[in-house]
């Protein structure tokens, strides 16, 4: 696959366009009724799937044409399309946390930008021990009916 999105196959073939530029000039609307169209065993029921009128998705025509046969052939670049369709959505989502009026929600929302601009601050380990523990295991083969010694309280001895 090239920069481009094209498979070796497209790039080889004259004249084959690729499914990333059929999307681009398809409406979200098309894109969703492609996608049902893969599930569906006919338009009608792809169309009321996505609540579509079936007449609507009749006349559209060559380009949903070529998003059908197309994306039965890749559907990762559909994946990758829609994914950056909806990300100014799903950004704009994510910024109106920081005007919510739960101060929650708000630092969250503001961490999670900072974080991805600047990087997640250093965590340090505040713990005044060293985290290491010390077990003494001890292994008794002899068949008595008492229960085995316990390996807690004294036994565990934490450094």
């Amino acid at each position: 696959m090239d920069d481009n999105g094209q498979t070796h196959a497209e790039n080889c073939i004259p004249g084959l366009e690729s499914l990333d530029a059929v999307l681009a000039r398809l409406t979200l609307d098309q894109v969703r009724f492609v996608i049902a169209r893969q599930e569906c065993a006919t338009a009608r029921e792809a169309a009321r799937k996505v609540h579509l009128s079936e007449s609507l998705v009749y006349r559209w025509g060559e380009d949903v044409d070529t998003a059908l046969r197309l994306m039965a052939q890749d559907g990762l670049i559909t994946a990758m399309h829609i994914r950056r369709r909806m990300l100014a959505k799903a950004m704009a989502v994510k910024a109106a946390g920081l005007d919510s009026d739960d101060q929650k929600i708000q630092q969250g929302v503001a961490t999670e930008f900072i974080e991805w601009e600047l990087g997640r601050a250093a965590q340090t380990n505040r713990n005044k021990n060293s985290g290491e523990m010390i077990i003494r295991v001890v292994y008794d083969d002899s068949e008595t009916d008492s229960p085995p010694p316990s390996s807690c309280g004294a036994d565990a001895i934490q450094g």
